[in-house]
Parts: C-alpha cells; structure tokens; sequence
C-alpha cells in the first residue's frame, strides 16, 4: 500500500463508527475519491480542522489497488474556507460546489484544470463576497470541461443559427430553434445570455470581478447552466433548490 501525498479539497464528511470519519476529497492528482480518517472525531485528533468542509489541505493517503474506500494518514491545512460560510448565501454556494462535484466529476480521474478552477471559484467567494459571478463561472467551466457545454449560436437539431432566441426545456442539451421547439423546450434563452455566458468566462475570474459590474442578465444566464448540470447529472440538486430565494 504506496503512501501517496496531494492537494485536496475537502467535499464533505461523514461519520464512521464512534471515533471515524470518512471525507470525501477532490484531489489534484488523484481526482475524486473518499478515504476515511482514524480518530478524526476525537477532540484531540491529529486532523483538527484539516477536514472542514471545503478546506484546501495537503493530504497523505495510503492507495490501494480495487478498494473504493481508502485509507488516509494525515492532513495539513493549506487555506480555509471557513469563515467566509458565516455569510449564509456564501454557505449556500459553497455547498452548491459540493454537491455538483459529488454528482458531476467521475471517481479517480484527475483533472488539473477543474482543480484549479474550484480553488478560483472558492478564493473569489471568499475574497469578493459576490455569489452570482463565481457560480455562473463554476458552472461554465465544470460544463465545458466535461464536455456538456451545448453550441450557443445553433439550433440543437437541425444546426440553423439562433437569431434572436434558443428555446429550452427539461431535459434538453442544447438550444432550439423556433421551428424545432416543442411544448415542453418552451423557455426562451436570447441571443443576450448566451453572449454573456461566452464573454464573461473568457477572462479569469478575479479580473472580470474586479473590473466590471455583474450584468444583469447574469442570474438568468446562471440558471440556464443550472439546469444543464442537473440534466446531466440526473437528478434534481438540494442545494439548488435551497438557493432559489437566498442566492
């Protein structure tokens, strides 16, 4: 069982037995995967707040061939994400990230770019207190580095470009055209949103915060990524739901 050392971002935990948690981790070298931390329940375990949730941490976990569930031998804190959750639509995003990299992001495939891309998001949630910009950019790029990002500009089926607007429904994978479009791909998508979603992920995310207001099609824009995350994902998320009204 090779002792092997990484970067990690801390998902979730869970309890194991009276002392144990298992945490659940995207790593940047060995993607996604869950091991579990001995004693990491006990007021003097070695881990302290090493494992709060979506802390950035350095971890040593012992590998081991065609075991779902391995084992970890420590953690050391990099950055922490913590306080930034006492603001409860940070804590609502936050969570958010979490659970769409739980259902989006395969086990044990590493991923660099997508590694980086949480930390930017996480560090711009923490530093910019803004919430719409860095999930809109979260959602770009988790999509578009998966594969799912649809064409913008073309109708999904017959491939005419969208003038005005594209038309979307549950369950779609792309935009349709007014001559496509069926009762249920009813929600209209303009030309305006998809130009911002292209615009705005062009530039890192730090600057285009920094140097610009938030259009304000922005949270439209944001929701229709939203909900191509949950058609692939294939399932409704918890935390969108709860973010509705907050964020």
């Amino acid at each position: 069982m090779p002792l092997r050392e990484t970067e990690a971002i801390v998902l979730r935990t869970y309890r194991l037995a009276e002392a144990d948690k298992i945490a659940s981790l995207f790593t940047r070298q060995m993607g996604r995967l869950r091991a579990v931390a001995r004693g990491a329940r006990r007021t003097s375990s070695r881990y302290g707040a090493a494992l709060e949730p979506l802390s950035h941490v350095r971890v040593f976990i012992f590998e081991r061939e065609h075991r779902d569930l391995l084992r970890m031998n420590s953690a050391e804190l990099i950055e922490s994400f913590f306080d930034m959750q006492k603001d409860y639509r940070i804590q609502l995003a936050a969570q958010y990230i979490a659970e769409v990299a739980e259902r989006m992001i395969p086990e044990r495939e590493a991923n660099e770019r997508l590694f980086r891309l949480f930390l930017a998001v996480l560090r711009s949630l923490k530093h910019s207190g803004e919430v719409t910009r860095p999930l809109f950019y979260f959602d770009y790029w988790l999509l578009r580095l998966a594969g799912f990002l649809p064409d913008f500009e073309h109708c999904q089926n017959c491939g005419r470009t969208l003038v005005d607007v594209g038309y979307y429904g549950p369950g779609s994978e792309g935009l349709l055209c007014n001559s496509c479009r069926t009762d249920v791909t009813s929600q209209r998508i303009s030309v305006q949103v998809a130009a911002t979603v292209r615009a705005g992920c062009q530039k890192p995310l730090e600057r285009w915060i920094s140097e610009e207001e938030a259009p304000p099609i922005c949270r439209e824009a944001r929701r229709f990524l939203e909900d191509l995350i949950e058609t692939h994902a294939e399932r409704k998320l918890v935390t969108r739901a709860m973010m509705e009204e907050a964020v």
